[in-house]
């Protein structure tokens, strides 16, 4: 289990503007929902929410809510629900929290890393990420699935990649994670029709009745 520290405040604001200066402060915006806190806005700084993100997507999150006007912070633990990022200038524009109990077991999509050199062949890709369950603090960073000397017609199902006991694979055995299939051949293409010279020749003159 990966365990990352982050400090967010309390956000009072909200709007298309305040994003935009929030965005000046090179702050993110953000949202932590939970049956025990509700939904509570908050903003924290990029820079820190960086060295988290560096953690991997399963991180367990020790998150230190600082409310206005409040003496302690409110620590939960959290995992990232979701991250959106803008498309064009590759920054985070907004970032979901869901709160966790660390004692009871929880569903997520867990990297699937492949790994090695294929004998022979193209590597087709499958599944890219493997639904599992499990308690939050066994949750693997990623699942290593090693290629190593496969040749054409190989594959690896679900059903191959081993996981620990505390850990329960929710997708089907039998899906395939990668597969190795031959390199396409181009075939060439129709010969053009030729005509042989003199094989046809265009009669013209006049014609009796």
């Amino acid at each position: 289990m990966t365990e990352v520290n982050l400090q967010v405040n309390y956000r009072q604001q909200t709007g298309k503007s305040y994003r935009k200066e929030l965005a000046r402060k090179d702050m993110v915006p953000g949202v932590v929902y939970g049956k025990a806190v509700g939904s509570i806005p908050v903003e924290m700084e990029f820079k820190t929410l960086k060295t988290v993100l560096a953690g991997g997507r399963n991180a367990v999150i020790d998150l230190a809510l600082q409310g206005p006007g409040e003496a302690e912070s409110r620590n939960f633990k959290v995992l990232i629900k979701d991250l959106h990022v803008d498309p064009i200038k590759r920054v985070i524009q907004n970032i979901d929290f869901y709160q966790i109990s660390m004692d009871n077991a929880i569903q997520v999509a867990v990297p699937i890393e492949l790994t090695g050199e294929l004998e022979s062949g193209i590597l087709q890709y499958g599944l890219r990420e493997l639904q599992v369950s499990c308690l939050p603090g066994d949750i693997p960073r990623e699942v290593a699935v090693s290629l190593e000397g496969m040749n054409v017609g190989d594959c690896v199902s679900v059903q191959d990649i081993k996981v620990p006991d505390s850990v329960t694979v929710l997708d089907d055995p039998g899906s395939v994670v990668a597969s190795v299939v031959a390199q396409r051949v181009e075939e060439p293409g129709p010969a053009e029709d030729t005509v042989e010279e003199g094989a046809e020749s265009e009669t013209t003159g006049d014609v009796n009745s």
